[in-house]
């Protein structure tokens, strides 16, 4: 009697735990967030728009894959090129780290600055960084989901100089690292998102636009995937939308680093090596060509 009370104990513990972690609202817990600092990410923007509409100049950023250690801290320096096939790389743009969903920013002679904040919630405010920025208030907290098909916590502010929005790991998702300035007397010339990709995948292209001007990205044929138990208890189940087995799996850590890769599937079940315990994201790849995005937790 007692063997089976606490089996069924154990049943309901990891049904609440996969219950909770399956809500979309909990897809970005309180400590881990796809990153907004990785070299992994790159941003390809529009330098200006000036009428009627082409760009003054298309900039490709990105950060520094080395990290550099300022004041007792560590930061990756955000560089950009003006060559849509790579490189050469300028400095000058600032140093960002990140820590527990916050993004700050530091440049030489001045204060660190707090850029982005996905702890917020309903409700909470987000004061200028200056006298000349406004600050912001939380109207709605969400998801939005890229061509990647993974949810991202996304936050919607209102101020006195309108709305602006914010979707984890990407920033400000029209106009790049435009809370710096937020609001300024004098912003700068616009920085508009064309497009952003994470390991050279293309996962979101601006809605009026067919290209993103650089030969960096591709866009996905994506394939829904899911898996379970999740979370997961050191294996893996699959299940496609065609219900086809992929050819190649691949989890990586909330940086971007790949972790673990197999080819081997049993029934659909993958075994899992003894990974730390969190979040990861997972990539399914086809024989078709097509690819499918999911998170998983592990447990210990």
């Amino acid at each position: 009697m007692r063997t089976t009370s606490l089996k069924h104990v154990l049943l309901i513990f990891f049904f609440i735990l996969f219950t909770i972690y399956a809500l979309p609202a909990r897809v970005s817990s309180d400590t881990i967030f796809l990153p907004f600092v990785t070299p992994l990410n790159e941003w390809v923007v529009d330098a200006a728009v000036p009428s009627p509409g082409w760009p003054a100049g298309i900039h490709r950023y990105t950060f520094s894959a080395d990290s550099v250690l300022k004041n007792g801290k560590y930061y990756h320096e955000l560089i950009y090129s003006e060559n849509m096939s790579g490189g050469p790389w300028n400095s000058g743009e600032g140093y960002f780290r990140e820590e527990n969903g916050r993004t700050y920013k530091w440049l030489e002679d001045a204060p660190e600055r707090l850029i982005y904040d996905f702890n917020l919630g309903i409700g909470d405010s987000l004061p200028g960084t200056d006298s000349n920025q406004a600050t912001r208030y939380v109207v709605q907290v969400g998801t939005e989901t890229l061509l990647d098909g993974i949810p991202r916590k996304s936050i919607i502010f209102n101020s006195v100089c309108g709305p602006s929005r914010w979707v984890e790991g990407i920033g400000e998702i029209e106009d790049f690292l435009y809370s710096e300035v937020f609001c300024s007397l004098w912003d700068g010339p616009p920085l508009s998102i064309r497009c952003f990709s994470t390991n050279g995948q293309l996962l979101y292209l601006r809605p009026n636009l067919s290209s993103c001007y650089t030969s960096a990205t591709s866009n996905l044929t994506m394939q829904t995937v899911r898996v379970y138990p999740n979370p997961s208890l050191g294996y893996l189940v699959l299940a496609s939308e065609r219900d086809e087995m992929p050819v190649l799996l691949t989890l990586y850590t909330p940086l971007g680093k790949p972790v673990f890769e197999t080819k081997q599937f049993v029934n659909k079940q993958v075994e899992l090596p003894n990974l730390s315990p969190g979040m990861y994201s997972g990539c399914a790849a086809f024989s078709n060509g097509r690819s499918g995005w999911f998170r998983v937790i592990l447990a210990n």
